[in-house]
Order: C-alpha cells, then sequence, then structure tokens
C-alpha cells in the first residue's frame, strides 16, 4: 500500500468521513462560508437556550422564592 492510500486508509479507520471533505471542498469558497455562519448561528442560538432553560430550572439563590 503507498503512502497516500495509508494516510487515507489510517483516516478512515479514525472515523473522518472523506466523502464529506470531498463534497464540502467541491462547493464554492462562498457557500462553505455561508454553511460555516448558518452552523455557528445554530450553535450560539443553542448556547442562548440551554443558558436560559438552565437559568430557570435552577435559580440562583437570590432569585428563588
Amino acid at each position: 500500500m503507498g503512502d497516500i492510500a495509508q494516510i487515507y486508509e489510517e483516516a478512515r479507520r479514525a472515523g473522518i468521513d472523506l466523502e464529506l471533505l470531498d463534497s464540502n471542498l467541491a462547493l464554492p469558497v462562498k457557500e462553505r462560508w455561508r454553511l460555516h455562519d448558518e452552523a455557528v448561528n445554530l450553535a450560539e442560538a443553542l448556547r442562548g437556550g440551554l443558558i436560559s432553560h438552565n437559568a430557570k430550572s435552577h435559580p440562583t439563590a437570590g432569585t428563588a422564592r
């Protein structure tokens, strides 16, 4: 097995989705940035929702009634 083939095989065994990487790299850079921005916005919305949920579920001593 050649060096490149061995590297690809090791990446597959490590769980790296090489087909996903290839399909992503086939997209124009502008589209990849748009998808990245959407993912960041989703992560921030989820984080904000979790913080809000936790604040309501576990009020601090100063806000408990």
